[in-house]
């Protein structure tokens, strides 16, 4: 549809293939009930709740340019966190305050956002925009208040160019678009749906001079959160729009042509980002209890005798692998695979590991791996490129090794 064109005789009206995502919706059943069915330690959970705020932050703020790193992200978290409301804002730079508003309103999000809490409300989607934008977006901008002007989005690399509801229209259009989000066909869906469609149309009205997309990735976190969609934590797809920016953009201009507008592809995008959320925190769970497994088993491996003076673990083998458990620590605390690969050569030139084989020799070392490889501890991978030999726990010695 033409952008001219497009709010002539506007209607919340879509359609969407529901069977399209239907295994995404059967595999967000499945492991939300899986996350939910563990109960984390203390740390645990404030470990994956922190994860989940800075890539969210990082991911919605990345996404309208903003150049800060996930570290920097977690940093001004950190201070926001210790010192509040008093914290010093007189010397930072815009993009460092951008960063703050969004955690702040993150939080503001998740507190307003409980479960059992009151529908949306207008007054809501302008205190979300307030938080995102005051001090940061002066430009054309007035945080909290809608937009006076006409606004144009998007590229022609980006699929396209839309432009945001007459600005003359807004007052009036975001009320009909609260009572969308209140209509009884919105709240049929299940609260995945319903946080994309309110995502969609909230951006595709473009009802600010600047804060849209973080308002609506806001808003559809919170949506979440208030139908129990957030399990360990607070946290929205940010960071799976950031990922695949390119496909996220274009699918919604492309979602706004036609009448009614067919939503289907960008509810299938975003439904396969929040599994792959879902996936990730059980991976995350399930790394933590590996690893914690892994190491009880090495203490009694360590402490069970096999002969008068021989243990099935000696005590250079139990260091050695102590020292890897702690250095194959996935990178990627979410990703699938459990351990980091580490190669031979990788391994010897460590100072601990020097330490552990220092008055034997090179032959030693390698022995050691070999028994370890054969008792299953480990187990050895070549890499055919660089011809190394490359090294990773076997965590399925836990059920070999079971702790009685």
């Amino acid at each position: 549809m033409n952008s001219e064109t497009f709010w002539e005789d506007f209607e919340f009206d879509y359609t969407f293939d529901s069977l399209d995502v239907f295994s995404e919706m059967v595999s967000i059943e499945g492991n939300k009930q899986a996350a939910l069915n563990l109960i984390l330690p203390p740390e645990w959970r404030s470990q994956l709740d922190r994860l989940n705020r800075v890539r969210a932050v990082h991911g919605t703020t990345a996404l309208e340019g903003n150049p800060l790193s996930e570290a920097e992200v977690e940093r001004q978290i950190e201070i926001i966190d210790q010192e509040g409301d008093s914290a010093d804002e007189t010397k930072i730079t815009k993009e460092q305050l951008q960063i703050r508003n969004s955690a702040r309103a993150q939080e503001w999000v998740r507190r307003r956002f409980q479960p059992g809490s009151p529908p949306v409300g207008l007054g809501d989607v302008l205190a979300m925009h307030k938080l995102v934008t005051e001090g940061s977006d002066e430009d054309h901008n007035v945080p909290g208040v809608l937009r006076t002007f006409p606004v144009q989005v998007g590229s022609n690399d980006m699929g396209g160019v839309h432009k945001g509801s007459p600005h003359e229209s807004l007052p009036e259009m975001m009320e009909d678009f609260v009572s969308f989000l209140n209509a009884k066909k919105f709240n049929s869906h299940h609260p995945a749906i319903r946080a994309l469609l309110a995502h969609f149309f909230l951006v595709t009205i473009h009802p600010f001079g600047d804060g849209n997309g973080r308002v609506s990735r806001l808003l559809e976190a919170g949506i979440l959160f208030q139908g129990e969609y957030n399990v360990h934590g607070f946290y929205g797809l940010s960071n799976h729009f950031y990922a695949n920016e390119q496909e996220y953009k274009s699918l919604l201009q492309e979602c706004r042509r036609g009448r009614p507008l067919n939503v289907s592809g960008f509810i299938k995008f975003g439904a396969i980002g929040f599994r792959n959320e879902l996936i990730g925190i059980n991976n995350f769970v399930k790394t933590k209890l590996n690893r914690v497994v892994y190491r009880q088993m090495l203490v009694r491996n360590y402490n069970t005798r096999t002969g008068v003076r021989r243990r099935l673990l000696n005590v250079r083998e139990y260091q050695l692998l102590d020292f890897l458990l702690n250095a194959t620590e996935p990178l990627d605390p979410f990703s699938a695979s459990p351990s980091r690969k580490i190669t031979i050569s990788e391994l010897g030139e460590y100072p601990l590991i020097k330490s552990i084989y220092r008055n034997v020799t090179p032959r030693t070392f390698h022995r050691d791996l070999t028994r370890l490889a054969e008792i299953g501890m480990i187990k050895f991978q070549r890499d055919e490129p660089s011809k190394t030999q490359i090294i990773e726990l076997d965590f399925d010695a836990i059920s070999k090794y079971q702790i009685s």
